[in-house]
């Protein structure tokens, strides 16, 4: 039955639906309100999806990457003459086309990637940061506190690295010299919890 939940959210408007309909939306609005974007600023959105909050934003330079064609036509379809939505995977090469970025999001993403995949996107995404930019994460995770139904949540996830905060603070560490994060248990109708992370100041290149 799980299977055939994730192979459902393929369908990008069902996909869309349910994330709205579960609050998942909220959690998103709540990383994008972290950051105080303004216009004219250039962000960097990895793992972008459908990108069903790109009107949340102000009138920003926004580039997206997905690797989900489905998710990225959807997106371009809708707001394609505002914005530039790219499947690809970002990545080192990008440095080059994209100007330095105010943020970069990371909404869901780094716990459908291995460690070494983490560190490789973080370094990049650090890279691309203007002066005083900052990355935004938030992730499913595993945390003390949880109850049974969240708990259930995080084990059932479609991501399969999951992790402990501290486990994708250390990760962040390797890159950032200033990452901070709180658990977010409030944000959806059905309980779950999550890793909201924020990062700035890139570490120097060894």
């Amino acid at each position: 039955m799980l299977a055939a939940v994730k192979r459902l959210l393929g369908h990008v408007p069902l996909y869309v639906a349910l994330q709205r309909g579960l609050g998942a939306d909220r959690l998103r609005y709540r990383c994008l309100d972290e950051l105080g974007l303004v216009d004219g600023d250039t962000v960097i959105d990895v793992g972008c999806g459908p990108a069903y909050y790109f009107e949340r934003l102000p009138r920003v330079t926004y580039f997206g990457f997905d690797t989900a064609p489905r998710y990225i036509d959807w997106a371009r379809e809708r707001w394609g003459d505002r914005a530039e939505f790219r499947c690809e995977v970002f990545g080192e090469q990008h440095l080059t086309e994209i100007p330095p970025a105010n943020a970069v999001l990371l909404l869901g993403l780094l716990h459908h990637l291995s460690d070494e995949d983490c560190r490789q996107l973080l370094r990049v995404a650090a890279k691309a940061l203007a002066p005083g930019g900052r990355v935004i994460a938030v992730d499913t995770c595993y945390e003390p506190r949880q109850g049974r139904i969240s708990r259930w949540m995080s084990e059932n996830d479609r991501g399969e690295h999951v992790r402990e905060p501290e486990a994708f603070t250390a990760l962040a560490r390797e890159s950032f010299a200033h990452v901070d994060g709180e658990v977010i248990d409030d944000a959806t109708r059905v309980p779950s919890s999550f890793w909201m992370m924020r990062m700035r100041e890139p570490v120097p290149a060894a």
